[in-house]
């Protein structure tokens, strides 16, 4: 049985070959367990339920994680049920010619950012720079500005409404925030719905019924329900999970009278076409 149409939202990498200390740590002292510690073929055997999933590589040394381009490149290679794409720290001198490298090269699609994980802030001109790149290419960006658990991220640099800058230089840009923009959910919609191409992923907030419900009612409110991409974070959660999550999160907003969210609304988020909506 499919559960989605799109997973806009997976990892790969191996605890102590790509993840380390003081992430690696972080997740122990927070969650009490190692969740990020994805081999290939586990990740395989997790997306088999959704039809196309994004899988993202991760370039954010400073908090001991780096999932190189060339590895998620070599994993999505022949599969055309798995897209990849590319993460560049915007602080690397070679910033820009990585992300060129990636596209042409390797053949990623997209580009994930995080701020508070990369240690840079979306305004830097760096950044900009690697904007500029990504605008060339017309290759979508899913940014992680959000909260996190690990103390090594720079905090500051994590809110939603620092993007505004971005999407309004960059408007023809297709970008989206990752997990509702956690805590920040208002902010991070409120931040979308002023630009067209601008767009937010329900993921790992399954465990967090009262946050989702309260975004998907304000998803309702400020009329961006249908900007919703269905994407889990995978290892942290699953596309089952996470559909499940959807519903019970839609349910507690009908029963405490928050919002008529129903469960087709919900069924429209897990099958619908991000890959068009991302022009993928």
């Amino acid at each position: 049985m499919r559960i989605a149409k799109v997973d806009v939202h997976t990892h790969l990498g191996q605890h102590g070959h790509h993840v380390h200390a003081p992430l690696a740590e972080d997740e122990i002292r927070a969650w009490g367990k190692v969740s990020w510690d994805v081999r290939p073929e586990e990740h395989v055997r997790a997306t088999q339920s959704v039809d196309t999933s994004i899988v993202l590589a991760f370039d954010a040394e400073p908090v001991g994680v780096v999932v190189p381009n060339e590895y998620v490149a070599e994993h999505v290679a022949g599969k055309p049920e798995l897209i990849g794409f590319a993460s560049v720290n915007p602080g690397r001198p070679d910033a820009t010619q990585r992300l060129v490298r990636a596209v042409e090269e390797l053949g990623l699609r997209g580009l994930k950012l995080g701020p508070t994980y990369q240690h840079f802030h979306p305004h830097d001109k760096a950044c900009l720079d690697l904007m500029e790149v990504a605008d060339h290419y017309r290759i979508p960006v899913i940014w992680h500005q959000g909260t996190t658990f690990t103390a090594a991220a720079i905090a500051e640099y994590a809110r939603p409404l620092q993007l505004d800058l971005v999407a309004r230089t960059f408007p023809g840009l297709r970008m989206w925030i990752a997990h509702f923009g956690h805590p920040w959910a208002d902010e991070a919609l409120s931040t979308i719905r002023r630009h067209e191409h601008f767009y937010i992923d329900a993921s790992a907030l399954d465990t967090r019924p009262w946050q989702l419900a309260q975004a998907l009612t304000t998803a309702k409110e400020y009329r961006v329900f249908n900007r919703i991409l269905f994407g889990s974070d995978y290892p942290f959660s699953t596309a089952e999970r996470t559909a499940a999550g959807l519903r019970q999160s839609a349910a507690l907003c009908r029963r405490l009278g928050m919002a008529d969210i129903t469960d087709t609304d919900i069924d429209e988020i897990c099958h619908r076409d991000s890959l068009r909506l991302l022009g993928l």
